[in-house]
């Protein structure tokens, strides 16, 4: 009896670490990484061959104007960069305020920049008298986003684009106000 008990136990074991062995500890499964597909190219229709008697479409392209206060804005900065200690002037105008980024010489600083300001927003004032605030800036990264702005402006994008920017801008120029 006690060698069948010994068999019994040990075929026991022997069949729960088969079992354990075939189906225990596997790896987990994971979701495959998903691939990037471009998507399919699109196909465009080849534009109709035009024969020696078909006429040529005559469809007129409306010519885009610059906004008004575009053409003001530049205006502005042509009589700001004549002032002799400026090399160039950019302007955006929002309502009756005037931002006005410039380009200064080299050899401009301190107390005589101030005096250059105060020339610019005298120009600004006689050059387009429905500007009532001038805030004027001689920083070259915010003259690049002013002249970015203005060229926006310019190709027809609206100002409200822009509006986060020119606030941004505003407090840079006048922390206090």
């Amino acid at each position: 009896m006690k060698k069948a008990r010994n068999f019994f136990l040990m075929l026991l074991a022997l069949i729960m670490a088969l079992t354990i062995s075939l189906t225990g500890c596997k790896p987990a499964k994971r979701p495959s990484p998903t691939r990037y597909t471009p998507p399919a190219p699109r196909m465009t229709t080849p534009a109709p061959q035009r024969t020696p008697t078909t006429p040529a479409p005559t469809t007129p392209v409306p010519a885009r104007r610059p906004a008004p206060e575009s053409a003001r804005a530049a205006r502005i900065a042509t009589n700001v960069a004549k002032i002799p200690e400026v090399n160039k002037a950019t302007v955006v105008i929002s309502g009756n305020t005037a931002i006005v980024g410039i380009d200064m010489k080299s050899k401009v600083q301190g107390a005589h920049e101030t005096e250059v300001k105060k020339k610019v927003e005298k120009i600004v004032r006689d050059t387009d008298k429905g500007i009532k605030h001038v805030s004027t800036t001689s920083d070259p990264d915010l003259y690049t986003r002013l002249n970015n702005i203005a060229k926006g402006i310019a190709a027809g994008r609206p100002l409200s684009e822009f509006t986060k920017q020119i606030a941004e801008i505003l407090k840079r120029i006048t922390p206090s106000a």
